[in-house]
């Protein structure tokens, strides 16, 4: 995982926020996520939980 790969969505939802700076912390300081090619589980986790709470804010404001 890359933060070019990714760019945080604008949403009003704070867990959103703090999920996508958790990813890019992790990412930041771990030599599998900084590797190009190379796997790494909890960075793959992170950028998920990133994505999910994005389309459950979306979602929410939607509604």
């Amino acid at each position: 995982m890359t933060a070019a790969e990714h760019t945080p969505e604008h949403t009003t939802d704070p867990f959103s926020d703090q999920a996508w700076r958790t990813a890019i912390e992790h990412a930041a300081g771990c030599p599998a996520c900084r590797t190009p090619g190379a796997e790494c589980a909890t960075g793959e986790r992170l950028l998920r939980a990133y994505e999910a709470a994005t389309r459950q804010a979306r979602s929410a404001e939607a509604v």
